[in-house]
């Protein structure tokens, strides 16, 4: 609402007073009204700095002293409006009727001011069993507004019955009734248990088509009208656009926004409605342009508020992170939104937009005028932010008993519910007003929700049609450290399956740092022009890191095909020990290597190792890069294929001949299988040097051997499985060395899959 202008007391009070009957008094009248028009500028500077109790007091005294005097008793009838809420505390209720008391008053002097009708209109909102009558006196106020020729009241007074009419809208856009005999929705239930929400929507409720049409009909009249008067008023625009953007009417909601947006340009309302209209509209480019206009008209503390990665972390870490310095702070910030990134090879951060999307959405839908509180900070804002739009929506008619406590009364029930998470929500707010709190219990579980569940990103995946990279991370050792592998494979296969053009491009990126999940670096990026259409593959890709002290890492592989904007993403962490950190030859226990998994290894090179049994030399491949590995990204086979093995092991004992002598123990167990059943195991290669290979079991089969090497510091191994018929199903695949010399053994695991070949 436009500030009011101070009205003159002075000439006002004057002429109320020519009534008196007597010159003594006109007199005295005289004498008196240039005091009373200082205290009038004495109350209303009062209340423009804060001071509202000694801004109530002067205004008291100039009603003692001008009973007939309308601008004292509006003052004072607002202020006490603004400050009341809705319900029935008995607080509220005494002052919203002090507050009309004061407002009547006014009107009963001045009976067609469009603001003294407005703001008792807009107290009426809040008052139960009377906001009938606001609507009443918004009209009535519009119709003085109108004889009075002020357009920027006509457009606020028009803003507000377009509010009446919005919120009826929404309160009914989703309503169902309820069936058979169910009464009302129970609150504790719905907190304790997901299967009531489910089956309470689907089996007690029933929805009512086309509800609330005509409300939104007569709010988008109102709207438009109310910028007609003034084009400038922002909160026409946004609700205007918010109703269009409620009703799925995005081709319309982008001009008209567009057009506001130049109307408006230091409105950021305006700009995030702006931006959530190309968002809409798959324009994510010029959407992150738009929001960051919007963001830069904001006031510092709310965009730093709104941008806040604290609010998307689970508690304990938001309360890390918030005590950390200033700089680690915002170091850390910057690397959350890369590491939120869905697919960093876009040009444009999908999350950061996604999210923004969702705040100017809650900002257009969830602000509150009347608690002056922005919509992203309200209770439904907060859980739309972090979850996104539900995938149902159902609000029901205010309840006319006490069934969940006397605050449920007259109010609406709302119920959020997300079917993949079996997340669920209630609000409850009064019909009429912008504002909803959760309901029971519910504040508490959304807190705890926040600490399994903090945010998803759904949406801002779907729009990627995001597939996944496989990747098997193996950690080794070597002279300058750990060295980390990293296998992937690119489903090229199902990215340009669609693809006509052959060959198609893609484009890859790969990113390792330090730091887990928050501390991604920048990709290092390449292309690749790969066969399309039926001739497309998966493509195995792999890199190499090496990494001189201990502590979490994480990883990032992605794929993209620019044309279709398909996508591809695979990411985790890898943590190392300081053990595993430690450089080949440095003090510490025998070890053994992460296990790779591979279709196929091939020794390149070889040396002849003495074995002190009888027998010829053996001849055993001895650094990694002497072996060829295509190793399986995803670790899933077809039925009777052959897993390939690979690991090391490091730090054994080795005898006066400079041989190390090791037991091998190969064991694959059954984790789960189609059908109970089984199955034997046979070397197909890898093991020339083997010494008493036996293989025993039949759901768990274990291969045990002897072997020496020669080794200075690591020992390179790789052996073929054949599971024979095996059946698909998960299983275990477990190596534990021994070093006879030291007496010490140590084990490497994988998951590996069976599966039956696609009808």
């Amino acid at each position: 609402m436009p500030p009011r202008r101070a009205l003159p007391l002075l000439g006002f009070a004057l002429g109320c007073l020519t009534l008196a009957p007597h010159s003594a008094d006109a007199q005295r009248r005289r004498e008196l009204a240039p005091t009373l028009d200082s205290l009038y500028r004495q109350a209303q500077a009062a209340l423009a700095h804060g001071d509202s109790a000694h801004g109530i007091d002067l205004l008291e005294q100039v009603q003692r002293r001008a009973p007939r005097f309308p601008g004292a008793f509006f003052d004072h009838g607002a202020i006490l409006a603004r400050r009341s809420e809705m319900g029935l505390a008995p607080d509220d209720v005494i002052r919203r009727h002090r507050a009309s008391e004061k407002l009547e008053r006014a009107l009963d002097l001045d009976p067609n001011n469009p603001r003294y009708l407005l703001e008792l209109g807009r107290l009426r909102l809040k008052t139960p069993f009377l906001r009938i009558e606001a609507e009443r006196l918004f009209a009535k106020a519009q119709r003085a507004a109108r004889d009075a020729g002020d357009p920027a009241l006509l457009a606020t007074i028009e803003y507000e019955l377009g509010l009446v009419a919005a919120r009826r809208f929404n309160a009914l856009r989703h309503r169902r009734i309820l069936t058979g005999t169910t009464t009302a929705l129970d609150l504790d239930a719905a907190v304790n248990d997901w299967h009531y929400i489910r089956d309470f929507l689907e089996q007690r409720t029933a929805p009512v088509t086309e509800a609330g049409e005509l409300d939104r009909l007569t709010a988008e009249e109102h709207f438009h009208a109310a910028l007609a008067a003034d084009s400038t008023h922002g909160g026409a625009a946004a609700d205007l656009l918010a109703l269009l953007y409620e009703s799925d009417r995005t081709e319309e909601m982008l001009p008209l926004a567009t057009t506001l947006a130049r109307r408006q340009p230091r409105a950021p309302r305006t700009w995030l409605a702006y931006g959530l209209a190309l968002y809409a509209t798959d324009q994510l480019a010029e959407s992150a342009s738009a929001f960051d206009s919007a963001l830069a008209l904001l006031p510092e503390p709310t965009r730093d508020a709104l941008l806040d990665v604290t609010q998307w972390l689970r508690p304990d870490d938001a309360a890390r992170l918030a005590g950390l310095p200033a700089e680690v702070r915002a170091a850390t910030a910057l690397a959350w939104w890369r590491s939120a990134d869905p697919l960093a090879l876009t040009p444009v951060n999908e999350a950061r937009v996604t999210l923004l999307a969702r705040a100017a959405y809650a900002d257009l839908r969830f602000t509150s005028e009347e608690a002056g509180l922005a919509g992203w900070r309200t209770d439904r804002g907060q859980i739309w932010m972090r979850y996104g739009r539900p995938a149902v929506i159902a609000s029901f008619a205010p309840e006319t008993q006490e069934t969940n406590g006397a605050e449920s009364t007259a109010r609406i029930l709302t119920v959020w519910w997300y079917p993949a998470t079996s997340l669920r929500f209630v609000f409850r707010g009064p019909p009429a007003i912008n504002a909803a709190g959760f309901a029971g219990n519910f504040r508490a579980y959304a807190d705890n929700a926040r600490r399994i569940i903090p945010m998803r990103l759904d949406d801002a995946h779907a729009a990627l049609r995001l597939d996944t990279v496989a990747v098997q991370v193996a950690r080794f050792r070597s002279s300058a450290g750990a060295r980390v592998e990293l296998f992937a494979q690119w489903p090229t296969d199902r990215m340009l399956a669609d693809v006509e053009l052959t060959p198609a491009l893609v484009e890859g990126g790969f990113a390792f740092g330090e730091g887990a999940a928050y501390r991604t670096p920048r990709m290092i990026r390449d292309t690749l022009h790969l066969p399309a259409g039926r001739h497309a593959r998966a493509v195995s890709r792999q890199w190499a890191r090496t990494v001189h002290r201990a502590g979490a890492y994480a990883y990032r592989i992605e794929a993209r095909q620019p044309d279709t904007g398909r996508g591809a993403r695979g990411d985790g962490t890898v943590d190392l020990s300081p053990a595993e950190a430690a450089p080949i030859g440095a003090p510490g226990r025998f070890d053994i290597s992460d296990l790779v998994i591979a279709d196929r290894i091939v020794a390149r090179d070889a040396v002849s190792v003495p074995d002190t049994a009888a027998g010829p030399p053996a001849r055993v491949a001895a650094t990694r890069e002497a072996f060829s590995i295509e190793a399986n990204a995803a670790m899933r086979f077809a039925l009777r294929d052959t897993v390939a093995l690979y690991w090391e092991t490091y730090g054994a004992t080795v005898d006066t001949a400079g041989v190390a002598r090791l037991r091998v123990r190969v064991t694959v167990r059954i984790l789960s299988i189609d059908r109970g059943r089984a199955f034997t195991a046979r070397v197909l290669g890898g093991l020339a040097d083997a010494v008493g290979l036996s293989a025993v079991g039949e759901e768990t089969v274990s291969l045990a051997y002897e072997r020496a090497v020669a080794v200075g510091t690591m020992a390179p191994h790789h052996l073929a499985l054949g599971l024979g018929d095996a059946p698909a199903g998960q299983y275990a695949v477990t190596v534990d060395v021994t070093d006879l010399g030291g007496r010490r053994t140590a084990r490497t695991e994988r998951t590996i899959t069976l599966e039956r070949a696609a009808p």
